[in-house]
């Protein structure tokens, strides 16, 4: 400040706006909303890559004509997507208490959802490319999905953890 100037006292600068609270603290910024959406979609892709090395009749060991291992097959996506969406549904509930939680929370739901089927899409699109293949007078012997209700446990199980964490919060607040 120069010797000349006054203290502006009253102003309605203060504080300034680097340390004003943000007025709408329930508002999320686009980039958090598809930071959640694209990481869970990613996810899929990594768990549909998981998915066709480790399942049985997939790429590292098994055998497709055996018919023993074709649910094995389905239960290892199914093992895979809970332990995505235990990670996801609690990454999520540890933040609940910040702004944009709806954003986040719908975020992370849908993007479970799209990447359940992209966890799909790539495990049975690596074994249509790399194989292995199966026999075609065997039905079911090809990598693929049989149990399509496998796909619904990731979105699932993140949005009863979400949901329990959310009740647990407001049971403590309310007693």
């Amino acid at each position: 400040m120069r010797a000349s100037q006054e203290p502006d006292a009253g102003s309605s600068n203060y504080p300034p706006a680097v340390y004003a609270v943000a007025e709408n603290r329930r508002s999320v910024p686009p980039a958090g909303v598809f930071w959640w959406l694209g990481s869970t979609i990613l996810l899929g892709a990594v768990i549909g890559v998981a998915w066709w090395l480790l399942a049985p009749t997939g790429r590292v060991f098994g055998d497709p004509v055996s018919a023993d291992q074709w649910v094995l097959r389905d239960l290892t996506l199914a093992g895979l997507e809970l332990v995505a969406g235990v990670a996801v549904g609690t990454v999520v509930a540890v933040r609940l208490r910040g702004p944009g939680v709806v954003a986040r929370i719908l975020a992370a739901i849908g993007g479970s959802v799209l990447g359940s089927l992209l966890a799909l899409g790539v495990g049975e699109g690596l074994a249509y490319l790399f194989g292995p293949h199966g026999r075609d007078e065997l039905p079911g012997s090809d990598f693929l999905l049989q149990s399509y209700g496998a796909l619904a446990i990731w979105p699932a199980v993140a949005a009863v953890i979400i949901f329990v964490t959310a009740l647990i919060g407001l049971a403590r607040r309310r007693s």
